[in-house]
């Protein structure tokens, strides 16, 4: 007679419940995300990305060795510095007879911003970034030169390249005093006599917009920029500027105006090409 279901031994069932009660913790695992964290949190869970001002897009260009430069397929960058809105009003600068200084021809105007025809002249425009690799091209003097006459620096902005030199002449009948506020550079402030000997200033270290004063005459102010390549030039009085000689490749051009602060533009440039751009400052404009 067969034995009743019931009088199967246990460890039997036991044994055929394993392998249901193994999937069934599987499922419920698998269900939850498992224990490796594979499954990413819901989007609607992560915090929103604070929003990004839009800045010029980095240069591509290769920061490893990139050799000389090649003469034929270099090109020019021109462009315009445009100003849009009332032009600022010039005042007049009363210097003759002020602490010796002699008498002009013409009046003279307070340079600090120079608007003519809509277009804006004193503008420092040097290649920011993207020339990473490139031989670049020694200095071709070793020497330029600022000078101080009828009591006003002459140029008013003036670029030059680390490892020249800047000599400052005096060439008035009066004295005055050369004030070089440098921060990253050697700061200087020597007496200088009618027709003395220049002040020689060689800064070691890259340097936008120095300040240059003459305490003794508070209207006299000039600046100078150190950069370390040749890519750069100031804005003449139609807003003009060149920058010659420039190697195939992707750049950041940066424009200084001591008065409405910096503006930024990209270039491309392909051999031999001469691309130009343009740079738009306003009134509303303020240095950062």
């Amino acid at each position: 007679m067969r034995a009743p279901p019931t009088s199967r031994p246990r460890s039997r069932i036991f044994s055929a419940l394993l392998p249901l009660a193994a999937g069934v913790l599987a499922l419920s695992v698998s269900a939850c995300g498992g224990s490796h964290g594979e499954s990413s949190p819901p989007a609607a869970s992560q915090p929103d990305a604070p929003p990004q001002e839009p800045e010029p897009t980095a240069p591509k260009n290769p920061k490893e060795p990139r050799g000389p430069i090649d003469p034929a397929k270099v090109g020019t960058i021109r462009g315009v510095v445009h100003f849009e809105g009332d032009p600022p009003r010039r005042e007049t600068i009363k210097i003759g007879g002020a602490g010796g200084c002699p008498e002009h021809p013409t009046p003279q105007l307070t340079e600090d911003a120079i608007v003519e025809n809509g277009h804006l002249a004193n503008v420092f425009v040097s290649i920011k970034s993207g020339f990473d690799g490139w031989d670049i091209p020694p200095a071709k003097d070793d020497s330029l030169t600022m000078d101080q006459k009828g009591c006003v620096y002459t140029p008013h902005v003036l670029g030059m390249r680390l490892g020249q030199r800047l000599l400052v002449h005096n060439t008035d009948p009066t004295t005055h005093n050369v004030n070089i506020r440098s921060r990253n550079n050697d700061a200087l402030n020597p007496i200088q006599a009618p027709g003395g000997q220049p002040v020689e200033w060689r800064p070691s270290k890259k340097e936008l917009a120095v300040p240059f004063e003459c305490n003794l005459h508070t209207w006299m102010h000039a600046w100078v920029h150190v950069v370390d390549h040749p890519w750069f030039a100031v804005s003449a009085s139609d807003g003009s500027f060149v920058l010659e000689g420039v190697p195939p490749g992707e750049y950041v051009l940066e424009a200084w105006h001591e008065k409405y602060g910096k503006k930024t533009a990209n270039v491309s440039l392909d051999p031999g090409q001469n691309p130009e751009v343009g740079f738009t400052f306003k009134p509303t404009d303020k240095p950062k």
